[in-house]
């Protein structure tokens, strides 16, 4: 564990991952070097991440990762790469209304995340209505937030909760790698084992109105 304390300005490692002090310092620190902020919420072991942080390298690209053995990988990752645009913050994603102020965050990236798809676990989802909000308050004008799932009812009763808190569509197909999204579509650890599966492949982007 305490491998992600060898990866200063890339890793940032809280003692206690309720409370983000550590980690609200060091990313408003660095933002005003960038012109854009992307944040995943749940980036794994980087395969995403990184490959964004590829593409848009005038893009602070922020994941955020609990397990700290994925985290240790994504900084390795980064380091071996040679990229100075990657951040990965080991704090509870549900804490990122302490960590940017309004208008900060040009997108949110919401990859696979558990389904807790018993009924008494759908409290534990991640993307509920008060995420949501927070999301929204923390974009920037026309920032988007971009889900991805194999999981048909957890998909479908997202779409709905952002219908309702009247986000705007631009992408959602249920079969994203036969879609017109699928050439420009950055993939995760487990979009590729779902892929070898034949599984079809959730995706939703919408904007902040």
């Amino acid at each position: 564990m305490q491998l992600v304390t060898t990866k200063p300005g890339i890793i940032v490692a809280e003692q206690d991952r309720e409370l983000a002090e550590t980690s609200r310092r060091e990313i408003q620190r660095r933002l005003p070097d960038f012109a854009d902020c992307y944040v995943e919420l749940g980036s794994g072991s980087g395969m995403h991440l990184i490959k964004l942080a590829q593409r848009y390298p005038s893009a602070l690209c922020i994941g955020f990762e609990i397990r700290f053995k994925r985290a240790f990988k994504t900084g390795e990752k980064a380091e071996l790469l040679g990229l100075k645009n990657v951040m990965i913050i080991r704090t509870d994603a549900r804490q990122i209304n302490h960590l940017f102020t309004a208008g900060q965050v040009s997108g949110f990236f919401v990859n696979y995340p558990d389904p807790w798809d018993k009924r008494r676990w759908l409290k534990n989802r991640l993307l509920n209505p008060e995420l949501l909000q927070t999301m929204r308050e923390l974009l920037r004008v026309g920032g988007f937030l971009r889900y991805k799932t194999d999981h048909q009812e957890y998909f479908a009763s997202t779409c709905k909760l952002l219908s309702e808190e009247q986000w705007r569509t631009v992408k959602h197909t249920t079969d994203l790698l036969r879609s017109p999204y699928a050439e420009n579509n950055i993939p995760t650890e487990f979009e590729m084992l779902f892929k070898s599966q034949q599984k079809p492949l959730c995706l939703i982007e919408t904007m902040r109105t």
